[in-house]
């Protein structure tokens, strides 16, 4: 139909269908219902780990899918706060076994022992210093959080 012939309520019953039709193909598709998603809409089976998480616990999945998204925002380059760089390449060799300096004699990971980490009082808005983390939020969920403490249970290993 030409454009110049179209009254107003053609229009409208034309763009009426349009979002009719695209409403309809959505729910053929599925509609988006979320199921089989994490939080972040990636599939749950994705990294092979923490059902629901889509995040296992190793260093290299953490880094991908924590330290690097939602830590080096602020925690990267010489200016990073407490010296604490958590860019990949740098975060493990600053993080595990190394003493915060925040909370002097814990160490920011200690291998085999989540609740003496410091990492974990952060994360977990338990530190008798500083806020927690992220600054600011959206802080981490609490299957992120039982990944980090399963990671650092088992060793803290670079893997």
């Amino acid at each position: 139909m030409d454009e110049r012939h179209t009254t107003p309520r053609a229009a409208a019953i034309a763009r009426v269908a349009a979002v009719a039709g695209l409403a309809a193909l959505l729910a053929a598709c599925g509609g988006g219902s979320g199921e089989g998603l994490d939080s972040n809409g990636r599939p749950l089976t994705e990294g092979g780990g923490n059902p629901g998480t889509g995040l296992g616990p190793t260093f290299s999945q953490i880094q991908r899918e924590v330290l690097t998204p939602r830590c080096t925002v602020c925690h990267s380059g010489a200016a990073a706060p407490a010296g604490l760089r958590l860019d990949e390449g740098s975060s493990y060799g600053l993080l595990v076994g190394v003493a915060s300096r925040q909370s002097p004699g814990t160490l920011r990971v200690a291998p085999g022992r989540p609740d003496d980490s410091y990492l974990v009082h952060k994360i977990e808005g338990r530190a008798a210093v500083g806020s927690r983390m992220p600054l600011g939020g959206p802080f981490l969920d609490d299957a992120t959080i039982a990944v980090i403490r399963d990671w650092i249970a088992r060793g803290a290993q670079n893997n």
